[in-house]
């Protein structure tokens, strides 16, 4: 029997984008252009008493990025669905984009999963004073540093259940150590893809997304999404699909303005 009692997206930002900006190369497919809404999501683990997050959101307020629109900042929407970060088990960091990192530092309680890969290259570029110009800075990367001198970071290479009933992969190709997470829940499962997958037509079509540190890894690691929803049945979760909320129902209650149920 599955360990996971629910999976829940909460969506903390949002912003309207053009498929031809998105999509790596999207004139090849001669295809017209369009928009996509793309939402910022973090989601939230339940098993028993325990908690664990799949990224954090970051504060959208303090640094105008790519145009994002505030929905919920993360720490209200956490109150909103009745978490206490301190009372987080696990953070599993899907990888060390800022919208996936900016808040890690409230979750002071909990073991902080990250791909060894994304470590070695983001404090490489850190330490070596090049951080210009990326999609994280240092202050995103001082709560990590603080979960490894706390004895909390857990760098993981190869597939690992890091939760019974959780277990993650390092993929690369967006970043060096994105990472993916398979859900074993009471249905088929599911399969919460990140950025390895932002929107669905990535998933339908395996196109590339516009940014990303290798190419051909961030090829295979679409093509390893579809592998191993086939071998396990689950349900594949883009990242930033705002058409998810139109396929899942959205939380009972109040926190359904921002919460929606995977499973």
């Amino acid at each position: 029997m599955a360990s996971i009692d629910s999976v829940w997206s909460v969506r903390y930002g949002e912003r309207v984008v053009r498929k031809n900006d998105v999509f790596y190369d999207y004139a090849q497919y001669g295809l017209p252009d369009g928009d996509l809404h793309m939402d910022y999501n973090f989601w939230v683990i339940r098993s028993g008493e325990k908690v664990i997050l799949m990224d954090t959101g970051y504060d959208i307020s303090a640094r105008d990025w790519l145009g994002e629109l505030s929905v919920m900042p993360t720490p209200e929407g956490l109150e909103l669905i009745g978490l206490d970060p301190l009372d987080v088990n696990m953070v599993i960091t899907s990888h060390f984009h800022y919208d996936h990192i900016g808040y890690l530092g409230l979750f002071k309680n909990a073991q902080v999963v990250s791909g060894a890969d994304e470590y070695e290259y983001w404090f490489g570029k850190r330490n070596s004073n090049a951080l210009e110009g990326e999609f994280t800075t240092e202050e995103n990367l001082v709560p990590v540093e603080a979960a490894e001198k706390e004895g909390r970071l857990r760098l993981i290479s190869e597939p690992t259940e890091v939760f019974p009933g959780i277990t993650v992969y390092q993929v690369g190709g967006h970043c060096p150590g994105e990472v993916i997470a398979h859900i074993d829940t009471e249905g088929s499962g599911l399969i919460l893809a990140s950025d390895a997958a932002h929107f669905y037509e990535q998933i339908e079509h395996e196109w590339p997304f516009f940014a990303y540190t290798n190419l051909d890894q961030m090829r295979a690691a679409m093509k390893f999404l579809l592998k191993l929803a086939k071998e396990t049945g689950a349900t594949i979760i883009p990242g930033h699909d705002g058409r998810t909320r139109d396929r899942f129902a959205a939380v009972p209650g109040d926190a359904g303005r921002i919460a929606t149920v995977l499973a």
